[in-house]
């Protein structure tokens, strides 16, 4: 069998965007509701429905249950997610006073994110067999 030598298309790397936003609040209900910290000027949530995003909730924070679990979005806005994550049985999300050493973030999980197509617009990134999450 002969390959031609063109036969591997090159996959640029994808830069997840933004690669983590800072948690404020989790709600206890099923959903759960994320509050993001999003600087109006400088940031924008980017997420969409349908993408997974895996919680790193610090102990300090006090909803432990909900570190490093990975929740589907169900919906978004400016400010905040809805996951598929049932956190009614989970202890109450405090932000600790003083210095943070780690904040409480929400990132991508998974490779639906975006990426730039050849007209500058910012689509949703899909996996080489075409599977994203």
């Amino acid at each position: 069998m002969t390959v031609a030598n063109d036969a591997n298309t090159y996959l640029p790397g994808v830069v997840q965007i933004p690669s983590s936003i800072v948690i404020t609040d989790i709600t206890r209900s099923y959903p759960m509701v994320v509050t993001l910290e999003i600087d109006p000027v400088t940031e924008s949530n980017t997420y969409r429905e349908g993408q997974l995003v895996r919680l790193t909730v610090p102990i300090t924070y006090k909803m432990f249950q909900a570190n490093g679990l990975t929740g589907r979005i169900i919906s978004s806005s400016a400010d905040a997610l809805v996951l598929d994550i049932d956190s009614r049985l989970f202890d109450t999300f405090l932000v600790p006073s003083g210095n943070v050493v780690q904040p409480a973030t929400i990132a991508p999980a998974g490779s639906q994110n975006l990426q730039l197509d050849n007209t500058s617009a910012q689509v949703p990134f899909q996996s080489l067999n075409n599977v994203g999450n």
